[in-house]
């Protein structure tokens, strides 16, 4: 690999994690400060309307985005026809969201969901006048730029969203700041690029484009609907209040592995797409990618499930108690994310998007029927199911992985197993301090556990001399000693 490729993926990698880390501590004040001011009902209530507007996105998209990044000749015109056919097609999107709006409420009993789905389709297609910015940005790896924009943006709507809630809005507290967030996008686009895509199309450069574009677009759609039926079962079946419940557990489970995999993931798309025809750099940097995000997410997702009782109720209080169970159990589905979204990243680098669509199907298939078995039996074994589930699915992605790349389910295990060991040790550990103080103040057996955990983790690195903690040094050591001599 390059010395200036290499630079860019070390300072996408540290920005990244600067804007993640920034981004989540912030979220998870404001997330807090949300939850104790907000009922359960409100955010069951925003996750029925989620499957529509995530569906609706996906469409807008088409798969477009992942193809613009992929492709290393990218034109103006290219940029351009984007740029028209997502605002052609939110335009239809946004449209048959509205229509449907009302039947939708009617489907779970939610009249205030008519308003929601209409406001949020119009967020929709203002947000499609500026995605081609974002992906240009993404492209040329200004990671830097990008972080500080979303730093920015993101605290400004949270500061607004409590704001809201404190003066009584309740869920409209949870969607309105979003028109702060696009009016600060599209003013740091514009500073920062000072570049429009224009209005020109071609339907050479469409059909490009959507040729690799169109897999991942029905692999994305697949995902997005499998993602959302979970909410869209237990929002039906049982109720907003339970559905409050499941989505806070769920969005504190995926909170460490999703901002590793978006940090990760940001980086290594662009990155392995630059090696993607020198097949030894590539393997090198794919299995660094994948060593390094399960050294980090397991550790964290584990010691969360340890310490999901005292977590909830310092955090958000005994109102949410009810969502301890889920948490618990969901950190040990979600804890593969990082581990499936880059072994699918491989994929689309390699250009094999047809794996890509082969194995979402397969994969949702037998989501679905684990799914259809656990729900009689109610939320707590729809959560045990997702974990086998993600297992399953590990399994079955690594598998086309070592067609690809030889770089197999076996392989992956054999090099991962450091990290999940030492990640499971500590949870042990954690867990049975935090019942040994159960009498104890819940602040105490947070805290300790925190520091136990934390304390065990690296000392048995350390112990064990683990290359994974070394590279992640020597990231640190290289981005404080260039920071000196500039």
């Amino acid at each position: 690999m390059s010395n200036n490729l290499r630079q860019k993926t070390i300072s996408g990698v540290i920005w990244g994690f600067i804007e993640k880390f920034s981004l989540q501590a912030f979220g998870l004040i404001q997330g807090i400060i949300l939850a104790r001011l907000l009922m359960p009902s409100d955010y069951g209530l925003i996750a029925m309307a989620g499957v529509f507007l995530a569906v609706s996105n996906i469409l807008i998209d088409s798969g477009f985005s992942s193809a613009l990044i992929r492709f290393n000749k990218r034109t103006n015109l290219d940029y351009s026809t984007v740029f028209v056919i997502n605002i052609a097609i939110s335009l239809v999107v946004c449209s048959l969201l509205c229509f449907s709006a009302p039947y939708i409420a009617e489907f779970y009993h939610e009249p205030l969901l008519t308003q929601i789905i209409y406001v949020n389709a119009l967020l929709i297609f203002l947000g499609s006048f500026i995605s081609i910015q974002r992906v240009k940005m993404i492209a040329e790896l200004r990671f830097k730029q990008k972080s500080f924009m979303g730093i920015v943006v993101t605290i400004a709507t949270g500061i607004t969203a409590i704001v809201m809630a404190f003066l009584g809005f309740g869920v409209w507290s949870l969607i309105l700041p979003k028109f702060m967030s696009l009016c600060l996008n599209l003013i740091f686009y514009w500073y920062y690029q000072r570049w429009f895509p224009g209005i020109r199309f071609s339907w050479d450069s469409c059909k490009n484009l959507f040729g690799f574009g169109s897999k991942l677009l029905a692999s994305s759609l697949i995902n997005t609907l499998y993602s959302n039926i979970y909410p869209l079962v237990i929002g039906k079946k049982f109720s907003s209040v339970s559905l409050g419940y499941y989505t806070k557990a769920y969005s504190y489970a995926q909170l460490p592995s999703t901002t590793i995999t978006d940090v990760i993931g940001s980086v290594s798309y662009p990155v392995l797409s630059e090696v993607q025809d020198d097949e030894e750099v590539l393997l090198s940097v794919y299995r660094r990618m994948l060593r390094v995000s399960a050294y980090v997410v397991f550790p964290i997702m584990i010691g969360l499930a340890a310490v999901a009782h005292p977590f909830i109720i310092v955090l958000i209080t005994s109102k949410w108690e009810a969502c301890i169970i889920y948490l618990q159990i969901l950190c040990f589905a979600l804890m593969l994310y990082p581990l499936h979204a880059l072994n699918l990243q491989l994929l689309k680098v390699k250009g094999r998007s047809d794996l890509f669509l082969r194995l979402e199907i397969i994969k949702k298939i037998i989501g679905i029927a684990i799914l259809i078995i656990s729900v009689p039996f109610g939320i707590i074994y729809m959560c045990i199911g997702s974990v086998f589930s993600s297992y399953i699915c590990l399994a079955i992605n690594t598998y086309y992985t070592g067609k690809v790349l030889s770089y197999g389910f076996m392989k992956q295990m054999r090099e991962l197993a450091p990290s999940y060991l030492y990640s499971l040790s500590m949870g042990c550990i954690v867990y049975l301090l935090v019942y040994i103080l159960s009498d104890a103040s819940v602040y105490l057996q947070l805290v300790l556990g925190i520091i136990v955990g934390c304390l065990f983790y690296i000392a048995i690195s350390i112990f064990t001399k683990s290359e994974d903690m070394n590279y992640l040094v020597y990231l640190v050591k290289s981005k404080i000693n260039k920071s000196n001599n500039d």
